[in-house]
């Protein structure tokens, strides 16, 4: 009988689970026939699936050996957000060595689809396509009280990360969020929760997640009142506008210890994510990225284009070179947020056209730099030439969904990459896709539609053109961002996130005006998080003028740091009672203390310890104290027996060479106060 407080007592929870594992071993003695059920079997899985729906009974993960349920056979799925009753639907099931089909057929409605199961090594796929709707009015499939996995043991823990509801003081943006904890000990969880990704993971057995390349909150996590976890699909829709949605396909994944250190945590499962997306182009890995702003109105210029080429020449000076990426911020019309949605005009008050590509071939030539655009996609002024009420969004900003099937952003954009150069990158101020309420507008335009519908054609268009594109951040956009862009400007991720997409979104700082990136953010890996422009603006910029040590800090403590974190595959990142540990492939690791320490190690090479620098980049070191300091450190295997020189850097570049003390297999440095330093091979 149920607790006072109307919840299971623990005794009936211990029973169910009991009865549960006394139910698997019992029904694994007997043909799947026998049962209403059928086997799908591998090395690694035995999966069962129901005869007559398409629900799987059980899992048997056999390295582990652990076991988990599927759903409930009176679970029902949805057509329309409405429950379907199994009566209903005409069921035909065919099974081909390791894969079961399932042919639903919902009458009169003229709506089909097919179902289907197999195994791939660890992982249960489900593949739901073939649809028939001969009404056009299938939009679309859920499953409601059906999970695709279930795990009733106490002892694992979950990880899930989901949004906000939309935040309407910010025009419906969904904030990223995550949430962890026990199935023993937490709280449960009132209704199913949405999330972009998630896993349940136990130390010594194993970690399962589904995966989905359903873009938008593809699954959903439930802790019930009687510790059961269930992972189900969100609902599938299937059409956006005029387009299909290409068929569902998930991925019930079952992992062990990935990065290879005698344990099962987040990490794995983060590792094994990290590894299924795509790579960010090479040039976001290498360069130093800033924004450089130039005019707003009402404050002044703050940097014309001839003032922008000094501050570029100075960073190539005091970095030997190294690749740059600026994007211009008020390039445009009469300066910053304005003349958009148009892009088409060179701001003559800080040099006009001529000004601006005069900046960009120098750039190029001279400073092994790229000079582009700081953008906006979502705004729009009804003073602006383009100004246009038919893609505008029903809250604030432009409907994407209505800008991109008018071709009326694809215009604008050939328009401006005919008036300026373009090249390889743009960066976009913040992309809202929540600005349509579908179950308001008229044209049923939500967040699924601005994102196929409006943002994905235009990175497609732009992308075509050897363009890739950076934003401001996750910024409340509900989706893995990996989708749209390849960067970005600052980070508003949770902890774990970083590991998710470290080398697969690029940038991400976090860091103030006055005092630059904490030891904590330079640990976790930041990249420049602050405009420069030449003239002061305490408000929004570190000055050219005012702030040089300041700007050389950012690059020589921060983002010198993180490029070689990304070098390297991150392993772990970890949560201790001392502060947090990241762990990177080839012997890199990371210690960042509570009490404001930071110590990055290569092996016996100390890269980074509290604010000193010791940084490799090729065949090279690149030194910095904040301070001061004088110490021995350890030379990575590429320089040791070399005979090495240094050189000090700065605004006006390289300083006279001099000898390097080298004592077996380490220098000796005396690093002065905010005074970068190049070790080289001699001769180089």
């Amino acid at each position: 009988m149920p607790a006072s407080n109307g919840k299971p007592s623990q005794t009936i929870r211990s029973m169910r689970r009991l009865i549960f594992g006394i139910a698997i071993a019992f029904l694994s003695c007997f043909p799947c026939g026998a049962q209403n059920m059928r086997e799908l079997a591998n090395t690694a899985l035995s999966v069962r699936v129901f005869n007559d729906r398409p629900i799987i009974q059980s899992y048997w993960h056999k390295p582990s050996d652990s076991r988990f349920a599927g759903g409930d056979h009176d679970g029902v799925m949805t057509i329309n957000g409405a429950p379907v009753d199994w009566s209903r639907w005409q069921v035909t099931t065919k099974s081909e060595g390791q894969r079961v089909s399932y042919r639903l057929h919902l009458l009169p409605d003229q709506i089909g689809f097919e179902i289907t199961f197999h195994l791939d090594e660890n992982a249960l796929v489900m593949e739901l396509g073939n649809i028939e709707d001969a009404n056009k009015e299938l939009k679309t499939i859920g499953w409601k009280g059906l999970a695709l996995i279930t795990c009733d043991a106490p002892e694992f823990q979950y990880w899930r990360l989901g949004t906000t509801e939309p935040d309407a003081a910010s025009v419906g943006k969904m904030w990223l969020q995550d949430g962890a904890g026990s199935l023993e000990k937490s709280k449960p969880d009132p209704a199913p929760v949405p999330v972009v990704y998630g896993a349940l993971f136990h130390q010594t057995k194993n970690w399962v997640s589904i995966q989905s390349n359903y873009p938008l909150l593809p699954v959903t996590h439930q802790l019930f009142e009687d510790k059961r976890y269930a992972m189900s699909l969100n609902a599938y829709q299937c059409r956006v506008r005029n387009k299909t949605m290409p068929p569902l396909v998930a991925r019930v994944v079952f992992g062990t210890d990935t990065n290879s250190d005698g344990t099962i945590s987040l990490s794995d499962y983060g590792l094994w994510l990290n590894r299924q997306l795509p790579d960010a182009d090479p040039i976001y890995r290498q360069s130093i990225s800033y924004k450089v702003f130039c005019d707003f109105p009402g404050c002044g210029v703050k940097t014309t284009f001839e003032q922008a080429k000094e501050i570029i020449t100075a960073i190539s000076n005091v970095t030997d070179g190294l690749p740059q990426i600026i994007y211009l911020v008020g390039w445009q019309y009469t300066g910053h947020d304005t003349g958009y949605p148009s892009m088409d005009k060179v701001n003559e008050s800080i040099g006009g056209e001529q000004g601006l590509r005069d900046l960009v071939r120098a750039g190029k030539e001279r400073y092994n730099a790229i000079v582009s655009y700081h953008d906006n996609i979502d705004d729009a002024y009804k003073e602006s030439k383009d100004w246009d009420d038919g893609i505008m969004a029903n809250r604030a900003g432009i409907c994407h969904t209505k800008d991109t099937e008018s071709g009326k952003v694809f215009e604008r954009l050939k328009a401006m990459i005919s008036v300026v150069p373009v090249e390889k990158t743009l960066h976009f101020d913040n992309m809202r896709i929540t600005n349509n309420d579908a179950a308001r507008d008229p044209e049923g335009i939500g967040i699924l539609e601005e994102l196929e519908c409006g943002l994905k054609p235009v990175m497609a268009f732009l992308h075509d053109k050897g363009i890739t594109v950076t934003t401001e951040g996750q910024n409340g956009i509900p989706v893995d961002c990996t989708q749209i862009v390849t960067g970005f400007w600052h980070a508003d991720l949770p902890l774990p996130a970083y590991q998710i997409w470290h080398r697969k979104l690029i940038g991400g700082g976090i860091g103030r005006r006055d005092a630059g990136p904490s030891r904590m953010d330079c640990g976790i890996g930041t990249s420049i998080h602050q405009d420069f422009s030449y003239e002061p603006w305490e408000k929004f910029t570190v000055s050219f003028r005012n702030d040089w040590d300041e700007i050389v800090k950012r690059i020589y403590l921060g983002t010198l740091l993180y490029h070689f974190y990304l070098e390297h595959e991150m392993t772990a990142l970890e949560t201790t009672a001392d502060g947090i540990r990241i762990r990177f492939s080839d012997e890199v690791s990371t210690s960042i203390g509570k009490d404001g320490s930071l110590r990055v190690t290569w092996g016996n090479v100390v890269v980074a310890e509290n604010d000193d620098r010791f940084v490799p980049r090729g065949d090279a070191i690149y030194a910095y104290s904040l301070k001061g300091s004088e110490r021995k450190w350890a030379l990575p295997q590429s320089l040791r027996g070399k005979k090495l020189e240094a050189l000090t850097l700065g605004k006006e570049g390289r300083g006279p060479k001099f000898p390097v003390e080298v004592k077996g297999d380490a220098v000796r440095l005396k690093l002065d106060p905010r005074t970068p330093i190049k070790i080289m091979i001699v001769g180089q």
